[in-house]
């Protein structure tokens, strides 16, 4: 079992909500296992014969009630829009960049192939799935802006759920404090533009 994939779910995907307990844990099947948050939803193609059936807490200890069924939630392969295809590793990067920012809110999103996705859900989920190994492999497919992007490569299927926003939105200067929207274009532009230039921290500096 990949401890560090199961790790990442724990941390970013599995709700932190303890009205809904089963939320909070990773649920096991012999060949797969899978957490959500409402939001976001990971499966990741890899289970546990001595977990299976079970969904367990990051203790391990097993978390009573029944998990939702995943499955029913991604629409059919042929209907599930066309890929997108990008860095995603500089996506997560400018995600992890603007949430730093003391401008940002919860409710900041940019907008990917016309659909609204949060900026912190969608770190969330790329800090979890560029663990899996070639971030290259990664697409999403994304269908319009009311319905779900799909995520996919060969080690896990993903789901994050869009925002609703208008056009007039999109790049408008906004008052601090209050929700921006953002066109891909310009917000991975601001992350490179804001950090090109900034030189890695020599490792023991003070020693030199």
């Amino acid at each position: 079992m990949n401890k560090k994939i199961i790790k990442a779910m724990f941390a970013n995907i599995c709700a932190k909500d303890e009205m809904r307990p089963i939320m909070c844990g990773v649920h096991f099947e012999r060949e797969r296992c899978y957490a959500s948050d409402g939001h976001v939803l990971v499966i990741f193609k890899e289970g546990s014969e001595k977990l299976d059936g079970k969904t367990v807490n990051l203790e391990g200890q097993e978390i009573e009630g029944r998990y939702p069924n995943v499955d029913s939630v991604f629409p059919p392969k042929d209907n599930q829009g066309n890929p997108f295809v990008c860095d995603f590793v500089q996506l997560k990067n400018a995600c992890a960049y603007h949430i730093k920012q003391l401008s940002s809110t919860q409710n900041d999103r940019v907008i990917i192939n016309g659909v609204g996705l949060n900026v912190r859900t969608l770190h969330r989920l790329l800090c979890t799935i560029t663990l899996l190994g070639n971030p290259n492999d990664i697409k999403f497919f994304i269908t319009d802006p009311s319905r779900a992007v799909v995520v996919e490569s060969e080690q896990m299927r993903s789901l994050i759920m869009p925002t609703l926003y208008q056009e007039g939105e999109i790049d408008f200067e906004t008052d601090f404090g209050e929700t921006k929207t953002f066109s891909y274009e310009n917000f991975i532009n601001d992350y490179v533009f804001n950090c090109w230039k900034k030189e890695p921290k020599k490792e023991l500096e003070w020693a030199d």
